[in-house]
């Protein structure tokens, strides 16, 4: 019997719910479905499209209180909830986590997925950037486990920062989900573009808003790009916009205000965009733009890709693995390169900058690589 902790579907369009849904419906449809079975805390309600993203395999609710402290505390309690009722009812089954975790109970010789190293680079913000005790944890579970690396990148941290290295670290790349529509139709395109109020032509950033994805660079060499050519299209970033600038976002807000009205009034933000509405937004968009200093993987470069959206991204972390194209790829720490790149294609068009969608990344190589995987961990605990 393999057990699924389920918790990581709920986290909306993070990076780690998407893992999280492509790993379980590989799972349902490899080899090993018969054996998996999901579980999550009765104190959680998973939204519709988390369960139909996984409909493949049984999902079993157990008793789980829930502590309101947050979910970073909550994700851990709730772990140790399942490692609790795996030791009573089930001793002999695998555990599968698609996060980071970890539990002062056994749960044996588990596999859990690495996606990065951010804490141990970042550290933890309550605790003036040191590592926080929940992250020493995983890392001491990790060592313990059978661990996927989602990018060769991240293998390389695990080893580099903990030790961690093959046979007990097995690289698999992430990959595009079975349900990423990459032709939305036009319909649904232009019913995005009327719900995000977009205009007819822009460029597009997309990933979140941690101090990791460099929008202070962004924004800076698009206001001067747009000082050099006043034609150039308005740069959207799409998601939540945070407020205001904490240690988590750094100084989002004040480098948007310093651009002053005349650049401010050419930065769109649409808000929190859904996933279903993803394919269609970068369909829309001109160019898309990944300007993260530090990324285990790069979830928006594959998505881009797929659809056909010109793309460049920065020289950094794991994004040249996932953005193999020397020519698009520019430096994380000054926006001069950035500009060049900008400028050009805001004078020629951002045609140069297409590629394909590597098919490493495509739903059948994704899924062929990660029954493997586990395939492996299971032989291996025989």
């Amino acid at each position: 019997m393999i057990i699924v902790n389920g918790v990581p579907l709920l986290e909306g369009t993070a990076g780690v719910a998407r893992h999280a849904r492509a790993a379980l419906a590989a799972i349902g449809r490899g080899p090993h479905a018969h054996e998996a079975e999901i579980w999550l805390p009765s104190a959680l309600a998973p939204s519709a499209g988390a369960i139909q993203a996984v409909s493949d395999l049984p999902i079993r609710i157990y008793p789980g209180p829930h502590p309101r402290r947050g979910f970073s505390f909550n994700q851990l309690f709730w772990t140790h909830c399942l490692a609790w009722h795996r030791c009573r009812h089930f001793r002999h089954a695998r555990v599968f986590s698609p996060i980071e975790t970890y539990s002062a109970l056994s749960l044996g010789h588990p596999l859990i997925t690495a996606h990065d190293c951010y804490a141990d680079h970042f550290g933890d913000p309550a605790r003036g950037g040191h590592t926080g005790w929940g992250r020493k944890l995983c890392v001491r579970q990790l060592r313990r486990s059978r661990v996927l690396a989602v990018s060769r990148f991240t293998a390389g941290e695990l080893e580099t920062l903990h030790g961690l290295k093959s046979p007990q670290v097995l690289t698999v790349p992430n990959w595009l989900p079975r349900g990423f529509e990459a032709t939305p139709g036009s319909a649904q395109i232009e019913s995005v573009r009327i719900k995000l109020n977009l205009p007819p032509r822009f460029w597009l950033y997309c990933g979140g808003f941690r101090r990791n994805k460099n929008l202070p660079l962004l924004l800076r060499a698009y206001a001067a790009t747009l000082a050099r050519i006043p034609e150039t299209p308005p740069l959207v970033l799409a998601g939540r916009w945070p407020e205001n600038d904490t240690v988590y976002t750094g100084s989002l807000n004040t480098v948007l205000a310093g651009l002053g009205e005349r650049f401010a009034g050419r930065i769109l933000r649409p808000g929190f965009v859904a996933e279903e509405s993803l394919p269609s937004l970068y369909r829309l968009a001109e160019l898309a733009i990944c300007p993260s200093s530090y990324e285990g993987f790069g979830y928006p470069v594959i998505e881009a890709a797929a659809v056909g959206t010109p793309l460049l991204a920065a020289r950094a972390a794991a994004l040249p693995e996932v953005w193999p194209h020397p020519e698009l790829l520019f430096s994380p720490e000054t926006p001069v390169e950035l500009v060049s790149l900008l400028s050009r294609i805001a004078r020629e068009g951002a045609a140069f900058a297409r590629r394909p969608l590597s098919p490493e990344f495509e739903y059948k190589a994704g899924e062929a690589r990660f029954n493997a995987a586990v395939t492996t961990w299971l032989k291996d605990d025989e």
